[in-house]
């Protein structure tokens, strides 16, 4: 999946809370300046964070990161089909231990991303990726679940709570970044990243840089990375209030 095919999937989650947020069923063609700026409202850009001075005298910071989805994306629609989950199960079988290789040539750190569901099927991974300390491991969902089609603050906190409790089991440690499945948000799922204490949110694109995220629903302000396909920019940071920032 590549850059644009993230961004596709970004806009039509904010189509879906957008009909929400203006609480009409007009189309777009037909809002009003206020139902426009409504439908944008759940969520938007603040201040960027990149610092003065990299540490080390870096002249720029990149993180690579991968979603390491396997056969959740099969599974969570449905499909039991054997050849389909086999194309995901090649993703844990052939395609980590080859990046894992090719990071270790480099000595490059990155961030993996995995759903729950995936570590169940595939302990092997957990194991091959925290024996690297280099290496961090974040929240993915449950099992690749849709956000915003659950439309459930509930079951998504459920889930949401159960990830992070069987991620933390696995790793022996508590996972301080969310990215959601297939980059899609609910109503709620700014509020409830919050509430779980992330440190940060690599789903959103609204800059090529670590900046806050701006939530009226809340009135907090947070942080987030660049989600791009498969890289994040997400540089170390000094935040003096976790309360209102994701790092």
């Amino acid at each position: 999946m590549n850059r644009y095919r993230a961004q596709l999937l970004f806009l039509g989650a904010t189509i879906l809370l957008v009909s929400t947020a203006a609480g009409s069923q007009q189309p777009p063609t037909q809002w009003t300046p206020d139902q426009i700026a409504e439908a944008v409202s759940v969520v938007r850009a603040g201040r960027g964070l990149t610092p003065v001075e990299w540490p080390n005298g870096a002249r720029v910071a990149v993180c690579l990161s991968f979603d390491v989805d396997n056969e959740t994306l099969t599974l969570n629609g449905g499909n039991t089909s054997p050849v389909a989950l086999s194309a995901g199960e090649f993703g844990a079988v052939s395609g980590l231990p080859r990046v894992l290789a090719l990071l270790d040539r480099h000595e490059i750190p990155a961030s993996f991303f995995i759903p729950a569901a995936s570590a169940i099927l595939h302990p092997n991974m957990i194991e091959q990726i925290i024996e690297r300390p280099r290496h961090e491991i974040g929240v993915h969902g449950w099992i690749h679940e849709n956000l915003s089609r659950l439309d459930d603050p509930a079951e998504e906190r459920r889930l949401l709570d159960d990830s992070i409790d069987y991620l933390t089991r696995t790793t022996g440690k508590r996972p301080v970044g969310f990215r959601a499945p297939s980059w899609v948000f609910s109503a709620y799922t700014i509020g409830l990243i919050q509430d779980a204490g992330f440190l940060y949110d690599s789903s959103l694109m609204a800059m090529d840089e670590p900046y806050e995220i701006v939530s009226e629903a809340s009135q907090l302000v947070w942080s987030s990375c660049l989600s791009s396909g498969y890289s994040t920019t997400r540089p170390t940071l000094d935040v003096p209030d976790r309360s209102h920032h994701l790092n």
